[in-house]
């Protein structure tokens, strides 16, 4: 080989040896991107794909449903109710948006009178009451109500401080009015938080502790550091001396919650 061939053939070698150098870091640029939880790939810390780990959601199968304490329904007026689901979850770094539930409502054949699709959200730990208002069932009694929620609950971190928020029922007042019963309730807001559209449950209880009633207003605002007074009604007469115990349940959704 001639030493003009053996420099052509060094050129070539050095610019193949040059492009594959190149080829290999734009291949490794590509194919070496950090995990995330948006790629629709299970990788880096992840359980599943796009969740547990580092990422913001959950998995489906990490957490649990909120437990069903009970359901049931109560007359407002003839043909028409509320239903209420009494739940309970134990994950302080765990709140919910967009759950989708259903109720429905069967006679006492077991025959089904009308069923409800619903959609709210769920705060981290503690209890909450779930309540479908005014129901017409068409003059037909309710003699069971069942409540379910729709898979998947959208379960996503949260601050913990949200578990440990306290909204006070500083005082309450049940009392006959012209159109039926009223419940008056203080709420104070022990914490830095202000919150809006606040869905307020009121759950009235008899001396067997048995729940008589239940009531559910719309809080347009609740302050951080501050107090609302908020009425609850009922349209038929509720004696106060069967009334042994008031619960109030404020539902606030953390995540429209802003801090003052």
């Amino acid at each position: 080989m001639v030493w003009a061939e053996r420099r052509k053939l060094a050129y070539m070698s050095g610019v193949i040896l040059f492009f594959g150098i190149v080829g290999f870091f734009i291949i490794r640029h590509y194919t070496n991107i950090p995990p995330t939880c948006f790629d629709n790939k299970k990788n880096g810390s992840e359980v599943g794909i796009d969740c547990g780990g580092k990422c913001l959601q959950y998995c489906p199968n990490e957490l649990l449903e909120p437990k069903l304490r009970w359901s049931r329904s109560f007359e407002v007026t003839p043909g028409v109710v509320h239903a209420v689901a009494y739940i309970e979850h134990s994950y302080p770094t765990a709140s919910a948006q967009n759950v989708r539930y259903q109720f429905k409502l069967y006679d006492d054949k077991n025959s089904i009178i009308t069923e409800k699709v619903g959609t709210t959200y769920l705060g981290p730990m503690g209890r909450t009451a779930i309540v479908e208002s005014l129901i017409p069932t068409g003059n037909i009694k309710v003699a069971t109500t069942r409540f379910q929620f729709l898979p998947p609950i959208p379960w996503e971190k949260s601050d913990p401080v949200f578990s440990q928020i306290v909204i006070k029922t500083d005082k309450t007042l049940l009392e006959a009015y012209s159109g039926g019963t009223r419940l008056t309730v203080t709420l104070e807001n022990k914490s830095r938080y202000f919150f809006s559209d606040m869905d307020t449950v009121a759950l009235l209880y008899d001396s067997s502790d048995n729940v008589i009633t239940a009531s559910k207003i719309l809080v347009p605002t609740l302050p951080g550091l501050g107090s609302q007074t908020v009425y609850f009604t009922w349209p038929n007469k509720i004696d106060p001396k069967t009334v042994r115990s008031v619960e109030v349940i404020p539902r606030f959704n953390i995540f429209s919650a802003k801090e003052i």
